[in-house]
């Protein structure tokens, strides 16, 4: 059944034109301000080696560094206060940009285009949830996320996408990197709410029973989120018989969500960077488990599924089916943003690379971006089958 299906991939798409980005190889790895110039020149260079073509360092994640502000002089926030009568503390990342400016001497060296990967909506800083913890998401027993640990995870502290300030915090973090000279864009992880339901797959390990929605998983409750709903149908959230299974106050959310992220993508691209996405394997179990209806965000140029297929008990060949799924939501919302379709290392055995790639480009995925470097690097002869493997990749997608 494999090879039968290889043949007939092989031969779509040697039939089939298809844009350049068709052929880019993409991977997410991790940075830090601690590395040093040997290790960043070891990661860059094997990853040109290999054929990967831009990289999504992660310059901002569940535990980001902190840095002393340099000087007395660096700019003030407005994220308390958008009209900027009453400015808040300095929330400048100065480590997030300090990884960026590490990293871009050798991705220029290497000839990789280098995208800073960031936490959005979960974020975990110490600064702002001592300053603000009024922003952030309170679930139906009215917890806020900051008293409680999420499934035993001490990074699962997540904004509200309905309150303003959150929206001009991101912008303002966006913003500071997307003016760094050499960055080709920025990308946005984690814009979307707390699980409601967790991926099938890890229920188990995870030790958690979700036959359906429960209300300590169920966000956001908080003020501004009943407020907003009130105004537009009269109704609190928390007077619904079953909030869970109320249309309007599921759209609410996944429309505050597209909200959020629409406007933060715009503020990259006012700075001429491409704004992109990671976003949960389908549109479906998106809209599902954590209240993401990504193909209505706009203003995002690329979609980073992650289509990590094990973690929904899912078969290997449901690759293709969630790629394709993407692509045709993509585009029956009049969404101009491309795919490309994510999918884990560990999920992907070496001998099987390029099954696994052929099920993304058959389903319509502009290029394949895989996680993640490191992942790649403490595999065992995973460098050398993946070059080979991209490098047909490649040659494959010429044949139009």
């Amino acid at each position: 059944m494999k090879k039968l299906f290889l043949i007939l991939a092989m031969a779509l798409i040697s039939c089939t034109p298809r844009q350049d980005n068709t052929k880019k190889v993409w991977a997410w790895m991790v940075g830090k301000t601690t590395m040093t110039e040997g290790q960043w020149d070891y990661y860059f260079e094997k990853a040109a080696d290999a054929g990967i073509d831009a990289i999504l360092l992660e310059c901002h994640g569940g535990y980001p560094e902190v840095l002393e502000e340099p000087s007395a002089t660096s700019n003030v926030s407005t994220a308390a206060n958008p009209a900027g009568t009453d400015p808040a503390p300095d929330f400048r990342d100065h480590a997030a940009i300090r990884i960026i400016q590490n990293a871009l001497p050798f991705a220029q060296k290497y000839g990789i285009e280098l995208h800073a990967w960031i936490w959005a909506i979960n974020r975990t800083e110490h600064s702002l949830r001592n300053a603000h913890p009024d922003w952030y998401q309170v679930n139906a027993l009215g917890e806020s996320c900051l008293d409680i640990k999420l499934y035993n995870r001490e990074h699962y502290r997540w904004l509200c996408p309905s309150r303003p300030e959150t929206v001009q915090y991101l912008k303002e973090r966006v913003a500071e990197l997307a003016q760094i000279k050499g960055l080709a864009g920025v990308h946005l992880d984690f814009i979307r709410y707390p699980d409601a339901i967790l991926p099938y797959g890890l229920h188990e390990s995870r030790n958690v029973v979700q036959d359906r929605v429960y209300p300590q998983w169920d966000f956001c409750y908080c003020d501004t989120c009943r407020a907003c709903f009130k105004a537009l149908t009269g109704v609190d959230p928390l007077d619904l018989k079953d909030p869970t299974a109320d249309e309007r106050w599921m759209q609410y959310r996944w429309d505050a969500l597209s909200a959020v992220t629409s406007e933060v993508c715009a503020e990259i691209k006012k700075y001429g960077k491409v704004a992109s996405v990671a976003v949960f394997a389908s549109p479906e179990e998106s809209r599902k488990l954590v209240r993401q209806d990504w193909p209505r965000f706009r203003n995002v140029d690329i979609f980073f599924p992650m289509i990590y297929h094990k973690f929904y008990n899912w078969d290997d060949y449901q690759v293709l089916t969630a790629t394709r799924e993407g692509v045709q939501e993509l585009r029956e919302a009049g969404n101009n943003g491309i795919l490309c379709s994510g999918l884990f290392v560990g999920h992907v055995p070496q001998d099987r690379i390029m099954e696994f790639m052929l099920y993304t480009r058959t389903g319509g995925s502009a290029g394949i971006c895989f996680f993640s470097v490191e992942n790649i690097d403490r595999t065992y002869g995973y460098w050398a089958r993946l070059k080979s493997d991209i490098a047909q990749f490649k040659e494959d997608g010429e044949s139009k």
